[in-house]
Protein backbone atom coordinates (compact mmCIF):
# COMPACT_ATOMS: atom_id res chain seq x y z
CA UNK A 1 0.00 0.00 0.00
CA UNK A 2 2.84 2.29 0.66
CA UNK A 3 4.85 1.57 -2.47
CA UNK A 4 1.22 2.37 -4.37
CA UNK A 5 0.92 5.48 -2.62
CA UNK A 6 4.58 6.75 -2.63
CA UNK A 7 4.88 5.81 -6.32
CA UNK A 8 1.44 7.90 -6.76
CA UNK A 9 2.32 11.14 -5.09
CA UNK A 10 6.07 11.28 -6.65
CA UNK A 11 4.79 11.14 -9.98
CA UNK A 12 2.19 13.58 -9.45
CA UNK A 13 4.73 15.93 -7.81
CA UNK A 14 7.22 15.53 -10.51
CA UNK A 15 4.46 17.65 -12.75
CA UNK A 16 4.79 20.05 -10.80
CA UNK A 17 6.95 22.99 -11.97
CA UNK A 18 10.29 23.38 -10.42
CA UNK A 19 10.31 20.02 -8.69
CA UNK A 20 12.41 17.83 -10.28
CA UNK A 21 13.22 15.30 -7.16
CA UNK A 22 11.04 13.53 -4.86
CA UNK A 23 12.45 10.67 -2.62
CA UNK A 24 11.80 9.02 0.54
CA UNK A 25 12.08 10.60 4.33
CA UNK A 26 14.94 9.86 6.28
CA UNK A 27 16.14 13.08 8.05
CA UNK A 28 17.51 14.56 4.94
CA UNK A 29 17.07 17.79 6.36
CA UNK A 30 19.50 17.09 9.52
CA UNK A 31 22.98 16.95 8.04
CA UNK A 32 23.55 19.83 5.49
CA UNK A 33 27.17 20.56 5.56
CA UNK A 34 28.02 22.98 2.40
CA UNK A 35 24.77 22.50 0.69
CA UNK A 36 22.51 19.63 -0.14
CA UNK A 37 23.29 16.57 -2.13
CA UNK A 38 20.32 16.47 -4.02
CA UNK A 39 18.86 19.04 -6.21
CA UNK A 40 16.38 22.15 -4.65
CA UNK A 41 13.66 22.33 -4.71
CA UNK A 42 13.30 18.74 -4.05
CA UNK A 43 10.44 16.72 -1.96
CA UNK A 44 10.65 14.30 0.88
CA UNK A 45 7.76 11.87 1.60
CA UNK A 46 6.92 10.12 4.86
CA UNK A 47 4.63 8.60 6.54
CA UNK A 48 3.11 8.33 9.94
CA UNK A 49 2.39 5.66 12.10
CA UNK A 50 -0.07 3.97 10.89
CA UNK A 51 -3.20 2.61 12.81
CA UNK A 52 -4.82 -0.31 10.75
CA UNK A 53 -8.10 -1.88 11.75
CA UNK A 54 -8.13 -5.27 10.15
CA UNK A 55 -11.61 -6.45 8.66
CA UNK A 56 -12.50 -9.50 7.21
CA UNK A 57 -10.52 -12.01 4.63
CA UNK A 58 -7.23 -10.27 5.42
CA UNK A 59 -8.39 -6.70 4.33
CA UNK A 60 -6.86 -3.95 6.27
CA UNK A 61 -8.05 -0.55 5.98
CA UNK A 62 -6.48 3.02 7.87
CA UNK A 63 -6.27 6.87 7.62
CA UNK A 64 -2.98 7.15 6.35
CA UNK A 65 -0.78 10.84 6.93
CA UNK A 66 1.84 11.57 4.75
CA UNK A 67 4.52 14.60 5.45
CA UNK A 68 5.95 15.99 2.46
CA UNK A 69 9.08 17.18 3.56
CA UNK A 70 9.65 20.18 0.79
CA UNK A 71 13.40 21.47 0.45
CA UNK A 72 14.24 24.71 -1.16
CA UNK A 73 16.97 26.92 -1.14
CA UNK A 74 16.86 30.09 1.55
CA UNK A 75 17.06 33.67 0.29
CA UNK A 76 20.24 35.20 2.47
CA UNK A 77 19.94 38.92 3.03
CA UNK A 78 16.46 40.03 2.99
CA UNK A 79 15.92 42.92 4.66
CA UNK A 80 12.08 43.00 5.27
CA UNK A 81 9.12 43.09 3.54
CA UNK A 82 10.24 46.32 0.72
CA UNK A 83 13.16 44.47 -0.03
CA UNK A 84 13.48 43.78 -3.64
CA UNK A 85 14.36 40.31 -3.54
CA UNK A 86 11.31 39.67 -1.18
CA UNK A 87 8.94 38.96 -4.64
CA UNK A 88 11.72 36.02 -5.31
CA UNK A 89 11.67 34.63 -1.70
CA UNK A 90 7.90 34.42 -2.22
CA UNK A 91 8.05 32.24 -4.85
CA UNK A 92 8.30 29.12 -2.60
CA UNK A 93 4.86 29.65 -1.16
CA UNK A 94 3.34 29.74 -4.88
CA UNK A 95 5.49 25.98 -5.46
CA UNK A 96 3.89 25.05 -2.01
CA UNK A 97 0.43 26.11 -3.43
CA UNK A 98 1.01 24.44 -6.63
CA UNK A 99 2.00 20.98 -4.46
CA UNK A 100 -1.54 21.58 -2.46
CA UNK A 101 -3.01 21.90 -6.05
CA UNK A 102 -1.35 18.72 -7.10
CA UNK A 103 -2.34 16.44 -4.37
CA UNK A 104 -6.10 17.32 -4.56
CA UNK A 105 -7.67 14.87 -5.85
CA UNK A 106 -4.67 12.31 -5.97
CA UNK A 107 -6.44 8.97 -5.33
CA UNK A 108 -5.90 5.30 -6.17
CA UNK A 109 -7.23 2.14 -6.61
CA UNK A 110 -7.49 1.49 -3.03
CA UNK A 111 -7.40 4.90 -1.38
CA UNK A 112 -8.92 8.27 -1.53
CA UNK A 113 -8.60 11.68 -2.71
CA UNK A 114 -5.56 13.29 0.04
CA UNK A 115 -7.18 15.88 2.06
CA UNK A 116 -4.57 18.51 3.02
CA UNK A 117 -3.98 18.96 6.98
CA UNK A 118 -1.18 20.98 8.37
CA UNK A 119 1.64 23.11 7.05
CA UNK A 120 4.94 23.73 8.83
CA UNK A 121 7.81 26.15 8.02
CA UNK A 122 11.30 25.61 9.23
CA UNK A 123 14.02 27.83 8.65
CA UNK A 124 16.91 25.47 11.20
CA UNK A 125 18.59 24.92 7.77
CA UNK A 126 20.68 27.87 6.88
CA UNK A 127 20.96 27.77 3.43
CA UNK A 128 17.90 25.41 3.16
CA UNK A 129 13.85 25.87 4.19
CA UNK A 130 12.05 23.25 4.51
CA UNK A 131 8.50 23.51 4.30
CA UNK A 132 6.33 20.20 5.80
CA UNK A 133 2.61 20.06 4.33
CA UNK A 134 0.56 17.28 5.25
CA UNK A 135 -1.96 14.86 3.76
CA UNK A 136 -4.30 12.62 5.10
CA UNK A 137 -5.74 9.89 2.69
CA UNK A 138 -8.31 6.57 3.63
CA UNK A 139 -6.70 3.36 2.05
CA UNK A 140 -7.39 -0.07 2.02
CA UNK A 141 -5.02 -2.56 2.00
CA UNK A 142 -5.52 -6.09 0.09
CA UNK A 143 -2.24 -7.31 -0.87
CA UNK A 144 -3.31 -10.18 2.50
CA UNK A 145 -6.30 -10.90 1.14
CA UNK A 146 -7.46 -13.98 0.64
CA UNK A 147 -9.07 -15.92 -2.75
CA UNK A 148 -12.63 -16.06 -2.53
CA UNK A 149 -14.32 -18.87 -4.75
CA UNK A 150 -17.91 -19.47 -4.91
CA UNK A 151 -19.20 -23.05 -3.27
CA UNK A 152 -23.15 -23.74 -4.53
CA UNK A 153 -23.51 -19.60 -4.68
CA UNK A 154 -21.70 -18.80 -1.69
CA UNK A 155 -18.47 -16.39 -1.80
CA UNK A 156 -16.33 -18.38 0.23
CA UNK A 157 -12.59 -17.43 1.32
CA UNK A 158 -9.82 -19.99 1.08
CA UNK A 159 -7.23 -20.59 3.47
CA UNK A 160 -3.74 -21.44 3.29
CA UNK A 161 -5.20 -24.84 4.55
CA UNK A 162 -7.30 -25.75 1.80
Amino acid sequence: MRKQIFTAIADKLLTVPGITYVDLWNDNGAHFAGGSAYPLPSVFVEFEVIEWNQLQNGVRRADINVRLHIMSRAYAGIHGSQDKAMADALKMFDMLDSINAAMQGLRGDNFAGFMHTVSATNHAHNEIIENVECFRTSAQDVTAMRPVRAVSGISVAISKAD
